[in-house]
């Protein structure tokens, strides 16, 4: 399999490098963006300097693993035996399955905190990923730069694994019910135009004179109310009717029942924005 065979074959699987962005703690891709991936809604990302280099020197870095353990470990794919949506690139593991390893060609940070035992935030969400896959208790995590090398062996997690594949199921059936995930800071543009600046002080200016008006109307509605001695009125230019509307039907309930799929019947959809304060 060619790399582009293997990003598209990504698509249709939630890999363990896409755990970061399902947790929120990458610092590369959010949720709402990875999710318009999978579904090709966005151009794909070219890749950079830093993604090329860890492609080009993970044979070698293997390799160093290879010398510094003894584990003969090879690159896989692996599939979850359960969950269909779920599987792991594996860097390396071996013919038994009994040692796996991640690989990281980080930069100077990356590679200093592992020297000091510690995996950065960023990479745990993948670790714990593969570890659900795989079924193992542990995994290598293998820092290699400029031929200086730092093992840590990371236990598996249930706690957060539990977690993990919560958050993951969720986003997964945004993917196949084709609905974005909630949206974080990072997936606005974050706009400081004297334009734009000067047009939302007048909303925001608005916005608060229309909240004052809608309390003050509530205030005087609900008077009325009582004056009315819960009788149909009228008077002063002001017609007061009570109005009882029967409440919503429950469609997923009707689905189950008659096993309907309502998404057959539903209309095209119409959008719309929402301008809110933050």
């Amino acid at each position: 399999m060619d790399y582009t065979e293997f990003v598209q074959a990504r698509k249709h699987f939630l890999g363990a490098s896409d755990a970061a962005a399902v947790m929120g703690v990458s610092p590369w891709t959010t949720q709402y963006q990875l999710w318009q991936d999978k579904l090709d809604l966005a151009a794909p990302k070219e890749d950079n300097y830093y993604m090329q280099r860890g492609r080009d020197l993970e044979p070698v870095a293997r390799d160093a693993y290879i010398a510094f353990t003894g584990n003969q470990v090879y690159p896989r794919q692996v599939f979850h035996p359960t969950i269909r949506y779920m599987m792991a690139n594996m860097d390396g593991i071996t013919d038994d399955n009994s040692v796996a390893v991640e690989i990281k060609c980080p930069g100077e940070k990356d590679h200093l905190l592992a020297k000091e035992g510690l995996v950065p935030e960023k990479y745990l969400p993948q670790l714990q990923h593969q570890l659900a896959v795989i079924g193992l208790n542990e995994i290598h995590y293998f820092s290699y730069r400029d031929d200086d090398t730092a093992l840590i062996v990371v236990k598996r997690d249930e706690k957060y694994i539990k977690k993990l594949l919560i958050e993951e199921r969720k986003f997964w059936e945004c993917v196949e019910n084709l609905t974005p995930p909630p949206l974080s800071d990072r997936d606005y543009d974050f706009r400081v135009d004297d334009d734009w600046e000067s047009t939302a002080a007048e909303w925001l200016e608005a916005n608060r004179a229309l909240e004052d008006a809608k309390n003050k109307e509530a205030v005087i509605r609900d008077k009325l109310i009582a004056l009315s001695n819960s009788k149909n009125s009228m008077g002063a230019g002001v017609r007061l009717q009570s109005i009882t509307r029967k409440g919503a039907v429950d469609y997923g309930k009707v689905a189950k029942i008659y096993d309907i799929d309502v998404e057959l019947y539903r209309k095209k959809d119409i959008e719309s924005w929402r301008l809110v304060k933050y």
